[in-house]
């Protein structure tokens, strides 16, 4: 049986960039075709096989986190005809056979494919070694909960199970109830963290007991097992992870700087030229010849507060609304009037950046300074490192699990070292609804085009109070003629309203697995 193709050792290479090895020093058995035979002939064979699944975290870089934020209120996306877009306005409305966020075939085939590994390495691999048998399996049964997790917070955990592959032609699975979904997520991840090496034994760009444990949080978090989840955010806590010291600079990383940045619990890393991307192009301003595609809102960016811990409010500071703000609104946020490759951000109808509804230019005010390379000029590939995971958003996964348990005071401290980082005064809470508005915040400005917005409403459950009938803001500049801004309210949404659905808190089955498979029946609420 064929598996897959390597072209030629350049491919290779390539593969071996984007989990941070050096070169090309081991070398496989080439062929035109790898079968089983020559894939299970040596661990270095292996090592390839595995590395196939790597992929699966950051090969687009961000794209795929802002596209997702561009569904909840942070995001903007400035072609009318985005998939955002119309599914907010209810132009692409959501159904058995069309779905924008389906990801049934991805899930499935990604499953097949962890799942044939683990059959090849049970029935192929007993030459390797006892270690390299259960770190191979460590790093599958890892890559296959990051598959079911993905599908689970669409579709409410109510999945089919295949712990190994089913007999050739079976067609027919019944769906899972959400807890034995959840439950064989965390056998997956706890099996993982058991074998998988420590940060410091491990290759880098590889996935660690802390990449495991921190993947379990996070996924605890979403199925609301608090302790489970405080209890695996801990363990990373404990393995010397920490917070890079400088919020801008963390997103402007490269493999190849071997810098030590404790804040990565597990990241892609890029290396040019072998293995880079094409990021910039896409997101910057239109006076780099960016096409903008997607911008901040004025919800969010409202959001950062000022340096000195107290809200921002266009009552009190519109003669200059972008003096004075917390770092992470410098990092993240490029405005009117920023300094920016040199040349100062002219967000304004006329400017070189200009504003308009519609098309490649901000209906916001706003453009996305966050991933961006200040250094580039002219749109290149780049290398910096994505971010799978980090330490801050364990941190914030802690605090929101303690807190759900009842223990604020615990909680508190940890959301707080977020906030110190960026020299932030402490804040406070005596209940736990005080402290969960302290911490959503928290959620939205640090780890903002992240991709976690969207799905954090839907599992606070205030996802239709935040963005049904709503209609997204923005703050025009106006250039006067004695040369001052000033700035007005928008709807960057054109008058158009939003709409969100109580039956959005899970998204149907697909039409095809319930024609190929009896035992699946559709939820109820899309009947």
């Amino acid at each position: 049986m064929k598996i897959f193709n390597i072209v030629c050792k350049k491919s290779i290479c390539l593969l071996w960039a984007c989990i941070g090895l050096a070169g090309c020093s081991l070398e496989p058995e080439l062929t035109s075709n790898y079968t089983e035979d020559v894939l299970w002939k040596n661990e270095t064979n292996v090592e390839l096989y595995l590395n196939s699944f790597y992929p699966l975290i950051g090969s687009d870089y961000y794209a795929s986190a802002i596209a997702e934020d561009g569904y909840s209120d942070i995001v903007k996306m400035t072609l009318p005809h985005a998939n955002q877009n119309l599914w907010a306005f209810g132009s692409l409305p959501i159904d058995q056979a069309n779905n924008v966020f389906e990801n049934w075939s991805w899930g499935y085939n990604w499953v097949t494919q962890c799942n044939r590994f683990l059959d090849g390495l049970k029935k192929h691999g007993q030459h390797l070694s006892k270690t390299i048998q259960q770190k191979a399996e460590a790093e599958v049964r890892f890559f296959r909960a990051h598959v079911y997790f993905q599908m689970a917070r669409r579709y409410g955990a109510n999945l089919i199970i295949f712990r190994e592959l089913p007999p050739l032609g079976e067609k027919n699975h019944s769906l899972s109830e959400p807890d034995k979904c959840w439950d064989f997520i965390a056998e997956d991840l706890d099996f993982a963290a058991r074998y998988l090496p420590n940060k410091e034994a491990a290759e880098q760009g590889k996935l660690t007991q802390g990449a495991a444990w921190g993947l379990k949080a996070r996924v605890m978090l979403y199925a609301e097992r608090w302790k489970d989840a405080s209890d695996a955010a801990a363990m990373v806590m404990g393995m010397g992870y920490d917070l890079y010291p400088d919020y801008a600079g963390l997103f402007k990383i490269r493999r190849s700087d071997k810098m030590e940045n404790k804040e990565s619990v597990m990241e892609f890393g890029y290396i040019k030229p072998d293995l880079a991307y094409t990021f910039d192009v896409t997101y910057c301003p239109p006076g780099d010849n960016g096409n903008a595609e997607a911008t901040p809102t004025e919800n969010l960016v409202s959001q950062y507060e000022m340096a000195d811990g107290t809200d921002f409010s266009w009552n009190i500071h519109a003669a200059n609304p972008y003096e004075g703000r917390e770092p992470r609104f410098y990092a993240s946020i490029l405005y009117n009037g920023a300094s920016w490759k040199g040349r100062t951000i002219e967000a304004y109808e006329g400017g070189r950046d200009g504003w308009g509804l519609g098309g490649n230019t901000s209906s916001t005010g706003y453009y996305i300074r966050k991933f961006m390379d200040e250094d580039m000029i002219d749109f290149k590939e780049n290398d910096y490192t994505y971010y799978y995971m980090r330490y801050a958003e364990v941190l914030l996964i802690y605090a929101e699990a303690m807190a759900q348990q009842g223990f604020v005071k615990e909680a508190l401290i940890e959301l707080n070292n977020v906030r110190n980082r960026v020299h932030l005064p402490a804040v406070e809470a005596t209940t736990i609804d005080q402290f969960m508005i302290h911490l959503r915040h928290e959620r939205m400005v640090e780890l903002a085009f992240e991709g976690h917005r969207f799905w954090d409403l839907r599992r606070w459950n205030l996802a239709k109070s935040t963005l049904n009938n709503t209609h997204l803001k923005g703050k025009k500049p106006i250039r006067q003629a004695d040369e001052t801004i000033t700035y007005e309210d928008v709807d960057c949404d054109n008058g158009k309203t939003r709409i969100y659905l109580d039956k959005y808190k899970r998204f149907p089955i697909p039409y095809t697995e319930l024609q190929s498979n009896e035992l699946c029946e559709q939820f109820e609420e899309w009947r």
